[in-house]
């Protein structure tokens, strides 16, 4: 059986948040478990460069690494973040580090992010609240905060 959604490949070329292109305006609300696509008129709005990056990670991080179809990678590394390291029963510690090695493998799907860096983490009744600065390859930084494990 033919698979419906292409497989995205491994070897995605570097380029600037400014030709990634757009992306609808989603946004999660304060607690980051629901949100809404911003519609004026009845139409979706889009943003562009850092803010569609901005929302990419925001949707990346909210899904479990090969669950849904279309995010597929042909490596063995999927974007997402693993279900075990959201358990309150692991050591806070570990869990932490396998969130962030979860995100910096993540963000390395995005072609327009260069780093990530300074991770904080704050444990939420459901899931973990993540903060942290991406670097693009325009030398802009995203200042992202996001819940995990929703």
């Amino acid at each position: 059986m033919a698979e419906v959604f292409p497989v995205i490949p491994s070897g995605i070329p570097a380029q600037t948040a400014a030709d990634i292109g757009r992306a609808p305006d989603f946004l999660f609300d304060e607690t980051g478990r629901s949100g809404a696509f911003q519609l004026v008129d009845g139409a979706v709005q889009e943003v562009s460069g850092a803010a569609a990056v901005r929302r990419w990670l925001e949707l990346m991080l909210r899904q479990k690494p090969g669950a849904v179809p279309i995010y597929r990678t042909d490596g063995e590394t999927q974007p997402g973040v693993e279900a075990a390291s959201l358990d309150r029963r692991a050591p806070e510690g570990w869990a932490f580090a396998e969130i962030e090695q979860d995100i910096r493998d993540t963000a390395a799907f995005c072609p327009a992010i260069r780093t990530v860096d300074g991770f904080r983490f704050t444990r939420l009744r459901h899931g973990v609240e993540v903060r942290f600065t991406a670097h693009l390859h325009t030398d802009e930084t995203l200042e992202v905060r996001t819940n995990v494990g929703e």
